[in-house]
């Protein structure tokens, strides 16, 4: 099977740089397009969950999204491949990425996993698994 557009999950950690990079070297050997998103879970905590791509988000409505983009504009700019879209979902990844991943034509999620206590309690990427409706890449994050 040939990948046509790729979307890597961010959360701004210091080893998320390797799902990146496994992300960037999968897109670039297939030609593919490279989009991020992040899980922005604080606006889950207000009962609003859903999808919001950054470049029409109104950044003064809500005053973590101007951080958010900024954080993922950095991140894009420093990569050595082109970034299609940015993405902020809110709330639990799991339940959020439908609409980028149909939106964008996403046929690829690059997501990373921890090994460790946490994320036994509270299986991202089980729930992801569960979800999605596209093919997945877990990238083991060992500590």
């Amino acid at each position: 099977m040939s990948y046509r557009h790729i979307l890597v999950t961010v959360d701004f950690a210091e080893d998320n740089q390797l799902v990146i990079d496994k992300g960037i070297k999968l897109a670039k050997s297939l030609d593919a397009k490279l989009s991020l998103v992040h899980a922005n879970q604080q606006f889950g905590e207000y009962g609003f969950t859903g999808f919001m791509d950054l470049s029409l988000a109104s950044a003064a409505a809500y005053p973590d999204l101007e951080d958010l983009n900024q954080q993922l504009a950095a991140l894009a700019d420093q990569l050595d491949y082109q970034v299609s879209h940015k993405y902020v979902v809110n709330g639990d990844i799991s339940h959020s990425l439908e609409v980028p991943v149909t939106e964008a034509g996403v046929d690829l999620i690059v997501c990373g996993h921890h090994h460790d206590f946490w994320s036994r309690v509270s299986p991202t990427v089980g729930g992801l698994m569960n979800t999605t409706s596209v093919d997945l890449l877990i990238v083991a994050l060992t500590d």
